[in-house]
């Protein structure tokens, strides 16, 4: 009965519309002075203070920075004119440069929101430009930053990290293949679509002169995903430490290279990116006690019982597991997704001999989709903004992108190897 009261308390008060952190923090509290009295509250301050010191999560604040100063520095123009020069003279070019410039951005900035953000403006103010309606360009844009935080570096598996106690080395290695699998599945849909909608095609072919002059104008913005991942897999930094060197060199670019970064931009990007990190951090940090209190009570157990109670076929668990978190992706954000389901979920997983490292990314491509999915869909809300198009347009023009995003999380979910051999190769995690 108390399991069941726990769910429904923090279904309630996130519909009421408290904040997720809010909602977290008060039923964690609620439970715990109605099972053992005010005493037990020392151990929230204690559980919510610890788990904010990690210094994996130190990455988090920079890895937002970065994004943030790519956006205003001039790196994300460069990445887009880059993508368009390699796909752009395709039949619907520029809805596969939209695609193919979230996969290079998704190597510096481990955002969705950042990629819909920063290249969604470039993005669909070109493809409008070009023909595309407005709608369908909002809509490439949204399901394009889902391949943000698969390719590494990542925000969403530096928590998981946090959570479960993985290698993030491991787990940024894990996306490489599921992110290169969403991009190759989005085009394939795009080029299906392309002929039967008379998608525009890019006039022109540039001189080889021109062609080297956009390599060269790029060469510092696209030096920074190999800058990136190289120092972290040779051991040269932590992914920490990569966060760092990332939002230095976005920097260093923006003002020195491009010179496009002013003072005043800097000051509000910092200003931005904090408040940013704050949101994370706090609802990180109220997920501790929230997490303790389900461990407390057994909430884990209970539902690994129920779901085996349904099924013992590991296919079958699989499958339920994606569809509660599909479903949870309709109406949460991506952090509190991950904070309410990991502590409930890893049970099950474990249960059936999933790796702690194949769940994770399981986890992430189920929330990438929840940014894309209706009602509460954070990416679509950000480029029909962008766009100036209601969401029910945008929504419209989902299906077929949704179906490539589900039939990638199909394959990770039901062929490990996907998710594991890199990680294998370089031995960073994998639980045998």
């Amino acid at each position: 009965m108390l399991v069941a009261a726990i769910l429904l308390a923090i279904c309630v008060t996130i519909l009421l519309g408290f904040p997720i952190a809010g909602a977290l923090a008060l039923v964690s509290i609620g439970v715990m002075w109605f099972t053992s009295g005010p005493d037990l509250l020392l151990i929230f301050i204690q559980r919510a203070y610890a788990t904010t010191t990690s210094f994996p999560l130190l990455a988090i604040p920079f890895f937002i920075l970065a994004g943030n100063l790519m956006n205003v520095g001039g790196t994300t123009e460069r990445i887009f004119e880059v993508a368009k020069l390699l796909v752009g003279r395709v039949q619907g070019g520029l809805a596969h440069v939209n695609v193919l410039g979230s996969m290079i951005f998704a190597g510096m900035s481990g955002s969705a929101v950042a990629d819909a953000a920063g290249l969604g403006v470039i993005e669909i103010r070109a493809m409008v430009k070009e023909g595309y309606q407005a709608r369908y360009a909002a809509t490439i844009s949204a399901v394009s930053a889902t391949i943000g935080p698969l390719i590494p570096p990542s925000i969403p598996f530096v928590i998981f990290a946090s959570l479960a106690n993985v290698s993030v080395g491991g787990l940024f290695l894990a996306g490489i293949i599921p992110g290169l699998l969403v991009g190759a599945g989005l085009m394939i849909s795009i080029a299906l679509t392309a002929r039967r909608r008379q998608l525009p095609r890019s006039a022109g072919r540039p001189s080889w002169r021109e062609a080297r002059g956009t390599l060269a104008h790029a060469l510092p913005a696209l030096s920074l995903p190999p800058l990136i991942l190289g120092a972290i897999f040779s051991g040269v930094v932590t992914p920490t430490e990569a966060a760092v060197l990332a939002a230095g060199a976005a920097y260093v670019i923006g003002a020195f290279v491009y010179k496009e970064l002013s003072a005043s931009q800097l000051m509000q990007t910092l200003w931005e990116s904090g408040r940013q990190t704050v949101q994370v951090m706090f609802i990180i940090a109220m997920s501790a006690p929230f997490g303790w209190v389900l461990v407390q009570q057994q909430v884990p157990n209970s539902i690994l019982q129920g779901l085996l109670g349904l099924s013992t076929e590991p296919v079958v668990i699989l499958l339920i597991v994606n569809l509660v978190l599909l479903f949870l992706g309709m109406f949460l954000e991506t952090v509190a997704i991950m904070i309410i389901a990991y502590p409930i979920l890893a049970p099950v997983m474990a249960s059936i001999g999933v790796d702690p490292i194949q769940f994770g990314v399981i986890l992430v491509v189920n929330m990438m989709i929840g940014l894309v999915t209706p009602p509460v869909g954070l990416c679509l809300f950000v480029v029909a903004g962008i766009a100036k198009v209601p969401i029910a347009e945008v929504v419209k023009e989902l299906a077929p992108y949704l179906a490539a995003l589900l039939v990638v999380l199909a394959l990770v979910t039901y062929v490990p190897a996907i998710s594991l051999t890199l990680p294998t190769w370089f031995g960073l995690g994998v639980v045998r």
